[in-house]
């Protein structure tokens, strides 16, 4: 097996032109198993680089995984994360475990994706087309932000005369902006959908919900202000659900990211002046369901 490694993957793989999903889904019926697709997909990146470096792809909802095996979302995100820490050995082990009489059913599947696969490198070869996979999507740059991905205007700031809440809803508040501040302005600029795609933003949007939000945006006083939390939590939750389930389209998502804008600045009392009519300031204002 040593003389392979001296080989160029380049020249000996059609597995180059293999995605991921592709990949995952040619293996699933072989080895595995009982596991649905979240778990065999998880399994498949751990194989790749150890359990040791687990935590790496730790904070990776079961979305995306089901969105990498369905093909719905690029690795590029995970293969950027994991990229330093892959080993093809580490998975070529992970086959090895299988068997032979396995190791021959992966040999007959992928003889259509690889050259050159045989019962005596099967399992390197796989595991080096993995490898390979990786490798070109960490490499694949982000898209540049197109005419589609507008980056929306935000008001200018006009300082507030009064604040409408409680000492401790705007100590809630505060913390609430803190939290997803980042968030917001990523999906109201121009690049919002790359970060879509590579997950980054729905993983974070479902983790702030689940581990944080979902119960503590029940403790916000001021029923207006628990409206506006509830609004802009539910509307994050749908724009990036939509998204990575293809059941949505430009002008529905365009009208999502007006309604974040929209609450993003109701939510920033310290910043808009809520008697500023914004309405007229921006004509896009009311180009939501919001």
């Amino acid at each position: 097996m040593g003389s392979l490694r001296d080989v160029s993957v380049k020249q000996e793989m059609r597995g180059l032109l293999m995605t991921f999903s592709i990949f995952a889904n040619v293996l699933k019926p072989i080895i595995g198993g009982s596991d649905n697709t979240v778990e065999f997909t998880r399994k498949l990146f751990i194989a790749m680089i150890g359990e040791d470096n687990s935590t790496v792809i730790e904070n990776k909802s079961d979305d995306s995984f089901k969105a990498y095996y369905n093909g719905r979302s690029t690795i590029n995100g995970i293969a950027r994360e994991i990229s330093p820490v892959a080993d093809l050995e580490n998975f070529v082990s992970f086959l090895d475990n299988f068997g032979d009489s396995v190791s021959e059913k992966l040999c007959e599947a992928f003889s259509g994706y690889i050259n050159e696969i045989d019962l005596q490198n099967v399992n390197y070869k796989i595991a080096s087309c993995f490898d390979e996979i990786i490798k070109k999507a960490a490499a694949t740059q982000r898209k540049s932000p197109s005419n589609k991905d507008e980056q929306l205007n935000i008001p200018i700031e006009h300082t507030a005369t009064s604040n409408p809440y409680t000492e401790k809803d705007n100590k809630l508040l505060t913390e609430f902006n803190s939290d997803y501040e980042e968030i917001v302005l990523t999906l109201i600029g121009g690049d919002y959908a790359s970060h879509l795609v590579d997950m980054s933003i729905p993983n974070q949007i479902k983790k702030l919900y689940q581990e944080k939000w979902k119960e503590k945006s029940n403790d916000f006083i001021n029923p207006t202000l628990k409206s506006d939390i509830f609004g802009i939590l539910g509307t994050l939750d749908e724009l990036s659900t939509s998204f990575i389930s293809c059941n949505s389209n430009t002008s529905v998502i365009k009208s999502q990211r007006i309604k974040i804008r929209n609450l993003y600045v109701k939510l920033h009392p310290e910043k808009y002046d809520k008697n500023i009519p914004y309405d007229v300031l921006l004509d896009d204002w009311n180009d939501s369901d919001f």
